[in-house]
């Protein structure tokens, strides 16, 4: 089957993302009143983990369009279904393709649908716009990952960066990166790092944690241990203590200085 060009999708996407991020934000507003559909987003979880288990594109699919589907119902909000359906199925063809060629381990995409689906349930609807913005974005963080491939038109530092972007959640090593991504050594991606950025690879990991972090921190309502895990540390002190060191304050302590301001 041809390869489609994702550049195509792109406006189409970004019309999904929006109308997405609408619904999630509306859908979590009234997630305490709609028990009955939470219950079915999670059966609907369930369904994408075993379809992501046994690596069934098909049932992924199908089960991916009815969890954002439910979504959208949960917004209640007349007509956005019906908006919302032209676009999905105008992103058929390209959806059909992405999940192949970009996702070849299922299970990469199945902390995004996780995610958004815990904001909603916790009723903050700033958290579920942000999760659904995301969940969309990290096909596209994807994409440049993938087609930003060695040639003229890419450089081992745009590479590494798109990488970056779409793994911020992942364990992320220079020496990993610079021979599986970036198609470098580590030493000229340290450099490229330290010279366009002014940090050194870690660094740069860390400084986009630490930013996203404190974009939750001060726009969300969720527990610090969510957004530590959200911006990839699993230990709850280490997130602190570079939290601390990076915006002067403890998570907490600079969530209660800055939140509400815009």
């Amino acid at each position: 089957m041809k390869r489609l060009n994702p550049e195509k999708y792109r406006r189409l996407s970004a019309l999904r993302a929006r109308l997405e991020c609408f619904a999630a934000h509306h859908a979590a507003i009234g997630s305490k009143a709609n028990p009955v559909q939470m219950g079915e987003l999670s059966t609907i979880l369930r369904a994408l983990r075993e379809a992501a288990r046994k690596t069934d594109y098909e049932q992924f699919r199908k089960a991916d369009m009815l969890f954002h589907k439910t979504i959208v119902s949960m917004a209640n909000v007349p007509l956005l279904g019906a908006f919302w359906q032209r676009t999905w199925d105008a992103l058929v063809a390209f959806h059909q393709h992405s999940f192949k060629d970009y996702f070849p381990d299922l299970r990469t995409l199945m902390d995004e649908h996780e995610y958004l689906a815990h904001t909603i349930s916790r009723a903050d609807p700033v958290a579920a716009e942000d999760a659904a913005r995301s969940h969309v974005e990290a096909v596209w963080l994807r994409v440049a990952e993938k087609h930003t491939a060695p040639g003229p038109e890419s450089t081992p530092l745009q590479r590494a960066v798109a990488h970056v972007g779409f793994r911020m959640r992942s364990r992320l090593r220079l020496s990993v990166v610079a021979r599986t991504v970036a198609f470098t050594s580590a030493g000229n991606l340290s450099r490229l790092f330290k010279e366009q950025y002014g940090v050194s690879f870690q660094g740069f990991v860390q400084n986009l944690r630490m930013e996203k972090a404190a974009e939750l921190l001060k726009l969300t309502k969720l527990p610090v241990g969510s957004i530590a895990l959200r911006v990839g540390y699993r230990d709850l002190s280490r997130f602190g203590q570079h939290f601390r060191r990076k915006h002067g304050r403890s998570p907490l302590r600079w969530r209660k200085k800055n939140r509400g301001q815009v």
